[in-house]
């Protein structure tokens, strides 16, 4: 998969489990953990794509610039 699919996945994972909390605390658990695999899945992706970034957060920042288009991979 490629960074920016990954990074589609990951946001629509982050938007599910928020919206999970209102309905379903075990469900929004269920989301977040697949929240987390994506998360190190992408943080991978971005390593081998040879994209810098310092932490967790950096990487979802990243992420959410992909999605909205605001980032551009070269």
């Amino acid at each position: 998969m490629t960074v920016e699919t990954i990074a589609r996945a990951y946001i629509a994972c982050v938007e599910l489990e928020e919206r999970l909390r209102h309905d379903s605390v075990e469900r929004a658990d269920d989301a977040a953990v697949l929240r987390a695999d994506l998360h190190a899945l992408l943080m991978q992706a971005l390593r081998d794509a040879r994209i810098p970034f310092a932490d967790r957060s950096e990487a979802a920042t990243i992420a959410f610039a992909l999605v909205s288009g605001k980032q551009k991979i070269a």
